[in-house]
């Protein structure tokens, strides 16, 4: 009986993703009222450090990089990231920073060289759009002159977030519907993931929303979280091959239209449910959300065995896109990470940006570790630190870490330039600053040996007056060194959101 009513609300929530004709975000689109393109190119002229979101026309072809430094022999596989590429098409450009379609990028590490070849997702939205030489879709803020009909949700998937190995495949991954299955190989597409195949569940979970940010726990098991407009959130637990053990559903009436990350400890599922609300008079996904800073964050405590709610915590009103890492102690109380906005108007800046307006003030973020007590009580600590794109060692996702990776700006200016190292044992933080010319990217650890001061940090920066990123990295036990590799491409790559390191 439970199993027949959970394959019915899967069926439900998938129903409410795939009406005809509907824009599947919930919103009717901005509507072009300005030349978005013309303003952008007319930014760009003046501000060079908008090369990074400016649109890019086709693949770069695999090529050896200049390496200053020296590459460590121990570091032998392939660092991935992906994001938004494709912005404009013809006299139209995207008017959000999340809306581009996504754009792979691999750099094979090892031997002595870097390699790296980058390749737009040819997912189905993509490959028609090539085909027509326009966009076809209305996106979440972006309303076309002529727009083709949404079936469901992945008829829109732009594949432009993240990027995991999963099996022999990697997965790149959206927030709005499934998996793109990627051809490790050749980078090409080959489907969508329909994470019910070989298992009770059938077709029932075709293309329901599968986050952008799954965790991956050290035996290879993948926990991640779809999120649903009307509240509803799908809970999923795969094998390292990607198939489903478990799954199911929790009702939050969370209606704010966008939840981006979670995170998970070695027994719990925490949903951090920031404070915003949606504006029902305003058009557009992003567009209509909104801070309520008389509007605590929610913490739920889900049981990863059963998936239902253990318990819940109100936090201080705030708003994160990103988490790093949560661990539990004995005595059941749990410790997580966030970098912290005290509003929502970077959401907003990534659209300003896009159609090329000037932002004095940008919003900053600080790293705030909170501590959810046994007994229903909360402390939490923020560090002065800008923060974003927060990191841990990989094998010690949903345990305890005492190293917290994150980029940040020293400069005071749009975008990050410098690198951190967050100590929680003794509370000191170690930083490299690029320098202001940089943009610098999420960086990742590696871990060797399954030793947290043992490996090192990598990621790329772009640098804005030679117009060419690099590929960094760093000694995890000596970051204010600096880079102990810089590999150069001879052209700049659109910046991106995340990634991940896999061995060869």
């Amino acid at each position: 009986m439970q199993r027949r009513y959970l394959l019915k609300a899967m069926a439900a929530v998938g129903a409410g993703l795939s009406l005809p004709h509907a824009n599947v975000f919930g919103q009717t689109a901005v509507s072009n009222t300005i030349n978005v393109k013309h303003l952008f190119n007319q930014a760009i002229q003046k501000d060079d450090a908008l090369i990074g979101l400016a649109d890019v026309q086709q693949n770069y072809t695999e090529q050896s990089l200049k390496i200053d430094g020296k590459l460590p022999k121990d570091i032998h596989g392939y660092f991935y990231r992906n994001g938004p590429a494709k912005h404009e098409r013809g006299e139209q450009r995207y008017q959000h920073l999340f809306e581009g379609d996504g754009m792979l990028q691999r750099f094979a590490i090892g031997e002595g060289k870097i390699k790296h070849i980058g390749k737009f997702v040819n997912t189905p939205k993509y490959a028609h759009e090539e085909s027509a030489k326009r966009f076809m879709f209305d996106g979440p803020d972006t309303k076309l002159t002529v727009s083709s009909a949404v079936a469901h949700a992945d008829t829109i998937n732009t594949a432009n977030t993240n990027i995991i190995p999963v099996g022999d495949d990697l997965w790149a991954l959206w927030e709005g519907g499934s998996a793109s299955v990627i051809d490790k190989a050749s980078l090409s597409f080959k489907n969508f993931a329909n994470l019910g195949e070989n298992s009770q569940y059938g077709d029932k979970l075709k293309r329901l929303p599968f986050s952008a940010h799954p965790k991956i726990e050290a035996n290879g098991d993948i926990w991640n979280f779809g999120y649903n407009a009307a509240g509803t959130i799908v809970l999923y637990h795969l094998s390292a091959q990607g198939k489903t053990k478990n799954v199911g559903l929790i009702n939050t009436d969370f209606r704010a239209g966008m939840l981006h990350d979670f995170l998970i400890t070695h027994k719990h599922i925490l949903l951090i449910l920031p404070s915003i609300t949606k504006d029902a008079s305003a058009h557009g996904m992003f567009t209509s959300i909104r801070f309520n800073k008389h509007q605590p964050m929610k913490v739920m405590v889900l049981d990863k065995n059963t998936l239902k709610l253990a318990r819940q915590y109100e936090l201080p009103p705030g708003f994160a896109f990103h988490f790093g890492n949560a661990w539990e102690e004995a005595d059941g109380s749990i410790y997580f990470d966030a970098s912290l906005y005290s509003d929502v108007k970077i959401l907003h800046e990534m659209s300003h940006i896009m159609q090329g307006k000037h932002i004095a003030k940008p919003a900053t973020s600080n790293t705030c570790l909170y501590h959810l007590k046994a007994n229903g009580s909360v402390d939490y600590q923020r560090l002065k630190e800008n923060s974003e794109f927060p990191r841990v060692s990989n094998y010690l996702t949903g345990l305890k870490n005492r190293y917290l990776y994150h980029v940040g700006n020293t400069h005071d200016g749009l975008w990050s330039d410098s690198i951190y190292r967050v100590d929680w044992h003794n509370d000191t933080v170690e930083s490299y600053d690029y320098g202001k010319e940089y943009i610098v990217e999420e960086h990742i650890p590696i871990a060797q040996d399954n030793n947290e001061n043992n490996g090192y940090l990598i990621g790329t920066a772009l640098h804005v007056p030679s117009k060419r990123t690099c590929l960094n990295i760093f000694n995890v036990a000596k970051l204010s060194d600096g880079p102990i590799t810089r590999a150069w491409l001879p052209y700049h790559l659109p910046l991106g959101f995340h990634g991940n390191y896999s061995a060869a």
